[in-house]
């Protein structure tokens, strides 16, 4: 008993002869299990005496008639037709992980960007990718950052108002984050039923000293951004309301309630276009967002850069469309 089992315990069971011994089960004659497995009948041979040495356990008889497996070796047969299933089915997700084929992206936005560019990124990344599981995560872009730095997170697409990428420290020290620019998404103003233009082009912020505002909430420790443009021109804004979200701003603004500055990625629909009126505006404070995808410099995950690849995509037939509503804006305004 105890030979037996010491020698269980020092022989790891080769995969290479188990496969061997289930080919001859499967066939039921050493030559046709050699011919499956590309060996000769004598290496075969060889792979099943070492097992049996290994086990101390005859698994195999031999007769006039052929061979047939003994109790033991129709047992262990059974388990090496699963052990084959395990390995075949291991190779095919490493290298489906390894490829980018399957795995999990997890992936943070801030709220526009989850109209249009990330919905549609990810429609063409999925269909190419159906096994991907994906973890997706809302939230403004200082909520977004340090997920990403904690590696709660592969990608979180944010934005600033600077044309520069800003830096990223964690921990105290610079971490090693990569933005790729992905569109600039300019802010329009959106005007109430009723407002006449003193000038055709721009709006002059300058100009609206005396009006109502929609405003947001602002982000972190920066105030909205209609605090800032209006500061830039020496009076703060008489605020009606402040909402983070671009639909109740609209129907505000439709309502005769206020202006608003509403960025080219929450517009919505044609439909709520034409429900409002739009105006390029005239500021000296930078007042169009810049867009990014940030990722880690040490992320390993394959999916990244595939994911990547789509979102630049779309990015890209977006800035179309971005250019032509403003051509449309300016068409209007000169009317």
């Amino acid at each position: 008993m105890g030979g037996a089992g010491s020698g269980i315990m020092a022989h790891m069971l080769s995969s290479g002869r188990l496969r061997a011994l289930l080919e001859v089960s499967r066939t039921g004659s050493i030559s046709a299990a050699a011919k499956k497995l590309q060996l000769t009948p004598s290496a075969v041979s060889h792979q099943i005496s070492t097992l049996e040495r290994e086990l101390e356990t005859k698994l195999i008889e031999r007769g006039t008639r052929g061979v047939w497996l003994t109790a033991a070796g129709g047992r262990l047969a059974e388990y090496s037709e699963s052990i084959a299933d395990l390995m075949e089915r291991a190779e095919q997700e490493t290298r489906e992980l390894g490829g980018g084929e399957r795995g999990t992206l997890s992936l943070g936005f801030f709220a526009s960007a989850g109209l249009h560019l990330v919905p549609t990124a990810l429609s063409t990344f999925m269909a190419e990718r159906p096994r991907v599981d994906l973890n997706l995560i809302p939230g403004q872009p200082h909520e977004l950052l340090p997920r990403l730095l904690s590696t709660e997170l592969d990608v979180a697409v944010v934005f600033d108002y600077s044309a520069a990428a800003p830096s990223a420290v964690t921990h105290g020290r610079t971490s090693s984050v990569a933005y790729h620019p992905l569109l600039v998404d300019p802010h329009f103003l959106a005007v109430p039923p009723g407002y006449r233009q003193r000038a055709s082009g721009p709006v002059r912020i300058a100009d609206l000293a005396s009006e109502q505002w929609i405003a947001t909430e602002g982000m972190d420790n920066e105030v909205a951004l209609v605090d800032r443009v209006c500061a830039a021109e020496g009076y703060a804004p008489n605020v009606r309301c402040r909402t983070d979200y671009y639909d109740i701003t609209l129907g505000m603004v439709s309502a005769g309630l206020g202006f608003a500055l509403i960025p080219a990625l929450s517009l919505g629909p044609v439909a709520e276009r034409r429900r409002v009126p739009l105006r390029r505006l005239s500021t000296p404070h930078p007042s169009a967002r810049h867009i990014r995808a940030a990722t880690r410099g040490d992320n390993p995950n394959p999916l990244v850069p595939a994911f990547l690849t789509h979102l630049h995509n779309t990015a890209s037939r977006i800035r179309e469309e971005v250019e032509r509503l403003i051509a449309a804006v300016d068409s209007a305004s000169a009317g």
